[in-house]
């Protein structure tokens, strides 16, 4: 009877460390996943503050990388991305000094890494950023004027698009001037 009551109790104890070891993975897990986005996302939460702003820019950021697609080099254009990119986090009432942060979670690696080789103050200014992008891709206010002057409608786009599209590379070709 006795054997019985021990091993039983043993049984309940060891049940208990399961548990216990379980919370403990997940509690680890959930640390992790936070930790990951925030490198992800650029957001730099302060582990000692739980206050509503945190949360707030918490949920404003995971809808904002909703809002936009990821940056594809072979397909986009970083000069009208950076242009949507802008206009998105206007509307997602994200304050510019975040918007490398936002940015980068948008990025490829191999262009995030190009970033990250800059100076950190400068890594953090978005205009900076952004002129670095656009010298990346060779977007010169010479290569935005002959993209004006030599853009042409595609057949499966709106004419509105168009417009967009030439009014970008009027606007940056000035901006460069």
């Amino acid at each position: 009877m006795r054997l019985e009551e021990l091993e039983r109790s043993e049984k309940i104890r060891l049940e208990e460390l399961v548990k216990e070891q379980a919370l403990k993975e997940k509690e680890l897990q959930l640390k992790f996943d936070l930790e990951r986005f925030k490198i992800e996302s650029g957001f730099r939460v302060n582990d000692e503050s739980n206050d509503s702003t945190n949360a707030c820019s918490v949920t404003s950021n995971l809808n904002f990388k909703k809002l936009i697609p990821d940056f594809d080099p072979k397909q986009s254009d970083i000069s009208l991305y950076l242009v949507i990119f802008e206009r998105q986090a206007k509307r997602a009432s994200i304050e510019k000094k975040e918007w490398v942060g936002q940015l980068l979670g948008l990025l490829p690696l191999e262009i995030v890494q190009f970033i990250a080789r800059e100076p950190e103050e400068q890594a953090e200014n978005y205009d900076y950023v952004k002129k670095l992008l656009l010298k990346r891709f060779k977007l010169s206010p010479e290569v935005f004027r002959q993209k004006f002057v030599q853009h042409q409608k595609k057949s499966d786009s709106t004419w509105k698009y168009f417009t967009f599209e030439v009014t970008n590379y009027l606007d940056e070709w000035l901006i460069g001037l």
